[in-house]
């Protein structure tokens, strides 16, 4: 199915995509460029709003660009066509005969009416494409409703469990929300082209973000069902899972942050042999206080004991923990197996000796902006497709001559079009 324009044989080799997005889609669109599929972005003239959206940096010659548009758009073409002109929307539908999903968000297509109108223009000569369109609620009820980052992180749950409880609750500083969205989409999509490969039957794909929210919760959209209680807002300290007492999770070392969580919210015998772990290698050191031996601080009986208890065997681990450096605690947790992990940040996570080892940042220089940046190597290691390596987010229109002429325009009709309002 499809044409493609790139060479490469990745797992998705074959799939053409065609992108109208901002951040939503383009993270989908990600996926699927890096999975090898050919990625075509359509954007009006100049360029689409993403492009210049802060966060931005500024090249040698003052242009600002988008750190995000510039992060999740490696590996794709871009077209630019007008799609409130006829012939704009004609070439579209010529595009897409020749493609297999369509993507598209509401920051790019605010209005509903118009994105039905674009899907009916792209099926029209192509039953088995998949159309895929991401709403901060789905398509329904409230497809109108305006959103941002902040209302759909706290309306998919998250800013219930962010912050102190003497404070506000806060928001996640990434845009969680939106690129969690863009990711299921990808997946949705995939499972929607799987089957069109087999029956020659496309379909819709509707994505909720707030919904996708949910699913990253983890077991807070459990401890209800199985506890009977709600999880508590909290910080470095909270109510874990559904503990009725409060237990520290974020302790500060010599040179950093770890998580780490010694006492309560269950985990059975895994959390009961790190923490007897823990208070050994504690005892071998000269930290052992009797306090950490006093209670079954894992067992049955957790809930019985007085908060007090627990400040008290708070301050005895964090006594330790604070006189050992971040890569002391990460050693020794692996080879002890005690369940606690990094807290990195920015400078500590590029120089982390896993990530290092694997070759997992990879340097992506763009030459016609004057710049280069580390990026995330491949999100997966597949043997016999293996995922693109990573190419420059494209400039505005820089691939419309070659895509429209895979599709059939002669070079004559080619430079009608970009003196005319179509491209």
């Amino acid at each position: 199915m499809g044409q493609t324009g790139q060479a490469q044989a990745g797992a998705l080799d074959g799939c053409r995509v065609l992108e109208i997005s901002h951040l939503a889609a383009a993270v989908a669109g990600k996926v699927l460029a890096d999975l090898g599929a050919d990625v075509v972005k359509i954007e009006p003239r100049g360029g689409e709003p993403a492009r210049t959206a802060e966060p931005t940096y500024a090249d040698g010659n003052g242009q600002r660009h988008g750190l995000e548009f510039l992060a999740f758009n490696l590996g794709k073409r871009s077209v630019t066509l007008d799609l409130n002109g006829e012939a704009g929307r004609e070439i579209l539908g010529r595009l897409a005969r020749t493609a297999d999903i369509v993507l598209l968000d509401w920051e790019r297509i605010a209005d509903p009416g118009e994105a039905d109108r674009l899907r009916e223009i792209c099926t029209r000569d192509n039953p088995a494409l998949v159309w895929c369109e991401i709403w901060p609620y789905g398509r329904g009820d409230y497809e109108t409703t305006r959103a941002s980052e902040l209302t759909l992180q706290a309306q998919g749950g998250h800013l219930n469990l962010n912050g102190e409880t003497d404070r506000p609750p806060v928001m996640i500083s990434a845009p969680v929300a939106t690129t969690q969205s863009g990711v299921e989409a990808a997946s949705a999509a995939l499972m929607a082209y799987y089957h069109a490969i087999r029956t020659g039957v496309g379909q819709r794909v509707d994505v909720s973000v707030q919904a996708c929210v949910v699913w990253t919760l983890l077991n807070t959209t459990m401890t209800w069902q199985c506890m009977g209680v709600d999880e508590v807002r909290g910080g470095s300290v909270k109510k874990e899972r559904g503990n009725t007492f409060f237990t520290r999770l974020v302790w500060p070392c010599r040179d950093g942050f770890i998580q780490f969580g010694p006492v309560g919210g269950g985990g059975g015998a895994v959390r009961e042999h790190s923490y007897t772990t823990l208070v050994d290698w504690m005892r071998q050191e000269g930290y052992h206080r009797p306090i950490l031996d006093a209670y079954d601080w894992n067992g049955p009986g957790r809930f019985d004991v007085p908060q007090e208890a627990y400040d008290e065997v708070t301050e005895a681990i964090g006594a330790f923990i604070r006189d050992r450096t971040l890569d002391e605690l990460i050693e020794s947790g692996m080879k002890r197996r005690i369940l606690l992990a990094p807290i990195y940040s920015v400078s500590q996570l590029l120089e982390a000796e896993q990530l290092v080892a694997r070759d997992f940042f990879r340097r992506v220089e763009d030459e016609r902006r004057d710049a280069g940046a580390l990026h995330p190597g491949p999100f997966a290691r597949l043997s016999r497709t293996p995922l693109a390596e990573p190419r420059p987010a494209p400039l505005a229109g820089a691939d419309t001559v070659e895509v429209l002429a895979e599709i059939g325009f002669g070079a004559d009709d080619i430079d009608l079009l970009i003196a005319g309002e179509a491209v």
